[in-house]
């Protein structure tokens, strides 16, 4: 599996699926499905959320308890700087994988809001 660096090769991808970040130093993971995802004038990778949504990581009284998430419907770093491999998945589709963090290149079903603790949809 060849590791990538230029973010730009998965802007042009135009995501439509979501993203799903797992914040280990705050023991949370993150998603919620792409609204865009650009590099700007800074060459800032910027990932934009619909909507996002936390629970606990595996292990924390919170796990499995998906709670409405504004302030992390944006996500930012420099290009070039996190590597990133693209697979193929059986069930999901394409996806993009950075750490332990996944972007689905197309839309994915299951990603309910109405699951989500605090958020109108």
């Amino acid at each position: 599996m060849e590791e990538r660096f230029n973010w730009e090769e998965v802007v042009a991808m135009k995501p439509q699926g979501y993203v799903e970040i797992q914040d280990h130093r705050a023991q949370i993971v993150i998603h919620g499905p792409i609204e865009s995802i650009s590099v700007d004038e800074n060459d800032f990778v910027q990932i934009r959320l619909k909507w996002a949504a936390k629970m606990g990581a595996m292990g924390t009284p919170t796990f499995m308890n998906w709670v409405n998430s504004p302030e992390n419907k944006t996500m930012s770093f420099p290009n070039l700087v996190l590597p990133f491999v693209i697979e193929d998945t059986p069930e999901k589709g394409r996806r993009i994988r950075f750490g332990f963090n996944i972007l689905y290149i197309n839309p994915v079903e299951g990603l309910d809001p109405k699951k989500v603790e605090g958020l109108e949809s």
